[in-house]
C-alpha cells in the first residue's frame, strides 16, 4: 500500500495549520485534534476501512515566527485483511519574513520508522530564490524557485482573499515535505460565512469556541509542475475561520478520500510583540 500522508497532504495540512498566524484576521495559536474516517473509497484504493487521528499545535507570533507540531496516525484495512498503521510526526517553523524555513519529518509504518529527514531553507527575500539543503543528502543541495511561497504566505494569500470576497488563486508552493520538490496550488476561496452560519460546528461541543468568528470555504488542489498533470496529486477542502482554525476537513488522496471531524480545540496564549 502507498503511503498515505503524500507531499502535497503533508503541504496542506501544515498551511492549514499556520493559517493562524494571519495578522489581517486574528492571530490564534490553538490546538486542534480531528478523528479521521473514511469518506470514500474507489475500487483501485483496495480499503475495507481507515480510521485514525490527526492533531497539530500552532505556537508563535507574527514578529517571531511560528512552529507547528503535527501529528496524523491512521489505521487502514485492506481488502485481503491486512492492516497498515502509519505515523508521521513532523515540526515545521516559518520565520516572520518567510526567508527561512525548517522542516523535520519522522514516519512509521506499523511501529517500524520508514523515514526520517530534515530540511532547512534560506533567502534573501520573500520573492527571493532560495537555497536548501536535505539532511539525506548532504551533498546535494537544490533551490527553491523564485516566487514560491512558503506555507504562511500561501495560507495569508488565502485568507486575503477571502477577505477580499473570495477567487481563484494559483501559486507555487514549498514547504520541504517532498525534499526538492515544489507544486502548483490551485485554490478556491467561496465567500465569508457568517459566525454561527455552518451547522456542523455549532451543533459540535469541541467547536463551541467557534461560535463568534465568520470563516471561509476552501479547497487546494496540488499538482507537480511539469504541467502534464491532468488531475491533483491530492486535495484538501475545509471552512478556515478568520481566528486560523479549520473544521470539516476532507482528505482527497484520488482513490479514496478521508474526513476529518474536529473532536477537541483549545486556543493558546498569543505572545505579544516586542
Amino acid at each position: 500500500m502507498k503511503t498515505v500522508l503524500s507531499a502535497p497532504a503533508m503541504l496542506a495540512l501544515t498551511m492549514l495549520a499556520l493559517a493562524s498566524a494571519a495578522d489581517a484576521a486574528t492571530v490564534a495559536p490553538h490546538r486542534a485534534i480531528y478523528d479521521l474516517t473514511l469518506l470514500r473509497a474507489n475500487e483501485g484504493a483496495s480499503l475495507q476501512s481507515a480510521a485514525g487521528k490527526l492533531a497539530f499545535e500552532i505556537d508563535g507570533s507574527s514578529c517571531d515566527g511560528f512552529t507547528v507540531n503535527f501529528r496524523m496516525a491512521t489505521k487502514y484495512r485492506q481488502e485481503d485483511g491486512s492492516i497498515a498503521v502509519i505515523d508521521t510526526l513532523t515540526t515545521t517553523f516559518e520565520n516572520a519574513g518567510a526567508t527561512e524555513l525548517r522542516h523535520q519529518l519522522k514516519e512509521s509504518v506499523n511501529g517500524t520508522v520508514k523515514e526520517t529527514d530534515r530540511i532547512s531553507l534560506t533567502r534573501k527575500s520573500a520573492d527571493a530564490e532560495g537555497a536548501a539543503t536535505l539532511k539525506s543528502k548532504p551533498g546535494e543541495p537544490f533551490t527553491v524557485p523564485a516566487g514560491a511561497a512558503l506555507p504562511m504566505q500561501h495560507q495569508l494569500r488565502l485568507m486575503a482573499l477571502g477577505e477580499a470576497g473570495g477567487g481563484r488563486d494559483s501559486s507555487i508552493v514549498f514547504d520541504g515535505s517532498d525534499g526538492a520538490k515544489s507544486f502548483r496550488a490551485i485554490s478556491f476561496v467561496g465567500r465569508q460565512k457568517p459566525p454561527g452560519s455552518i451547522a456542523r460546528d455549532a451543533a459540535n461541543p469541541a467547536a463551541a469556541a467557534l461560535k463568534g468568528d465568520a470563516a471561509w470555504p476552501m479547497t487546494v488542489s496540488y499538482f507537480t509542475l511539469d504541467g502534464n498533470a491532468e488531475t491533483p496529486e491530492y486535495q484538501v477542502s475545509f471552512d478556515m475561520y478568520d481566528n486560523g482554525v479549520a473544521s470539516g476537513l476532507v482528505l482527497d488522496y484520488g482513490d479514496f478520500a478521508l474526513s476529518g471531524t474536529l473532536t477537541d480545540l483549545k486556543l493558546l496564549d498569543k505572545p505579544s510583540c516586542n
